[in-house]
């Protein structure tokens, strides 16, 4: 149960940086086992999936992953990182690994055998956990060596929302059993420079509504039943939608990974947005008495199994009817490679306003060079409103 907490409307100074030095978003390193965290030596909860062969794992090596076959001699057998593990650096996140924009897994990865071994590298991923193979078999040589196999087989459900990562082990019965060492799982390609969580249109998860929920201050929501669910809440015609309603603090509205809530925040969480600089919700707030003026708008995430909650700061929303875009900048923001919910939380205002949200889009902080002639509004952030909004 997701809780409300104390939100900071404190600003910071706005840090542009070469996007050469950012994080790039999922691409690097998922495991490496370097023997830390609890218990230690620590196997990251990867576990035999299936198979004939019975194995044990170890990783009394730092660095390593060991893998010793002790069933039916030379018979296949598939490890596998745990259903509820998204990655070696979290600590409690669970649901899936997102992998959006990229292109490849890389392993290194052999055996001590004297014959190369076929291997079928796999992901399960969607709610689904639907069983994707990563290209044909690899053929795998003895000795440790880095092998590539694509994304390009998932969908962008699948993508965004990797359950398990791992080795189907295929027969090898005249060379009995062998032992495996696993040295790190990456993930590469091209990172994106922008990407879209949602854009709340026509023909998107859940009417448009794409895993959006009330998170919390719910009362402030005309029909919301009171529960962390999307009752109140309209979608479909290229915006997310509600009345907030006078006089309360202000409603907070969160989603996953843009693709459908399912009736549970776990069906679409986590998201990695570590690669970004700066997240712009584009956004406008109408008041049918006139009442003009503005509405403070924060931007929020929860991160790690939920048990960070960060605010980037918190900017103006004119209240004319028109859209806006509040930019705020990441800079400083931690656990951005496990957010479970990105969020905006309105404050409090004196008349009833329409709220639509016509989309939320992550950014790479474009290099110094570009930047000449754009000012920071507000210390932490930019508003600008776009022609013809």
């Amino acid at each position: 149960m997701l809780s409300r907490r104390v939100l900071s409307t404190s600003f910071a100074a706005l840090v542009f940086a070469p996007c050469a030095a950012a994080l790039a978003q999922s691409a690097g390193p998922i495991y490496t086992w370097d023997n830390s965290g609890n218990p230690t030596p620590n196997i990251e909860q990867w576990f035999k999936s299936f198979g004939t062969n019975t194995v044990s794992l170890a990783n009394s090596t730092p660095g390593e992953l060991t893998v010793v076959e002790n069933g039916a001699a030379g018979s296949n057998v598939a490890i596998s990182d745990d259903f509820n593990r998204v990655r070696e650096s979290s600590t409690g996140a669970n649901g899936g690994l997102d992998l959006t924009g990229l292109s490849f897994l890389q392993f290194d990865v052999g055996h001590n055998g004297p014959n190369p071994v076929n291997v079928q590298f796999y992901v399960q991923a969607s709610t689904g956990s639907n069983f994707v193979a990563l290209g044909p078999d690899v053929v795998v040589q003895p000795g440790v060596n880095t092998y590539q196999v694509p994304l390009s087989g998932l969908t962008a459900n699948q993508q965004v929302y990797v359950r398990t990562i791992g080795l189907n082990i295929r027969d090898h019965l005249a060379d009995g059993n062998l032992t495996w060492t696993l040295r790190e799982v990456r993930s590469g390609g091209q990172t994106l420079t922008s990407r879209t969580l949602a854009t709340f249109d026509a023909g998107t998860a859940e009417s448009g509504k794409q895993g959006a929920i009330v998170n919390f201050d719910n009362a402030s929501v005309a029909g919301n039943n009171g529960g962390q669910n999307q009752t109140g809440l309209t979608g479909g015609t290229g915006s997310l939608q509600w009345t907030d309603l006078a006089g309360g603090a202000g409603a907070a509205i969160s989603l996953g990974n843009g693709t459908a809530w399912g009736g549970n925040t776990f069906n679409n969480r986590t998201t990695d947005v570590s690669n970004y600089g700066t997240v712009t919700i584009r956004i406008s707030a109408t008041d049918a008495l006139g009442g003009g003026g503005s509405v403070n708008v924060q931007s929020f995430f929860q991160a790690n199994n939920f048990s960070n909650f960060e605010s980037p700061g918190t900017l103006a929303l004119p209240i004319d009817g028109q859209f806006h875009d509040l930019v705020f900048s990441l800079a400083g923001m931690t656990d951005l490679n496990l957010v479970d919910q990105t969020g905006i939380n309105l404050g409090s205002h004196t008349n009833e306003l329409v709220i639509n949200v016509d989309s939320i889009v992550f950014n790479v902080v474009p290099e110094p060079t570009s930047l000449i002639g754009v000012a920071a509004i507000g210390g932490i952030g930019m508003l600008r409103r776009r022609r013809g909004a």
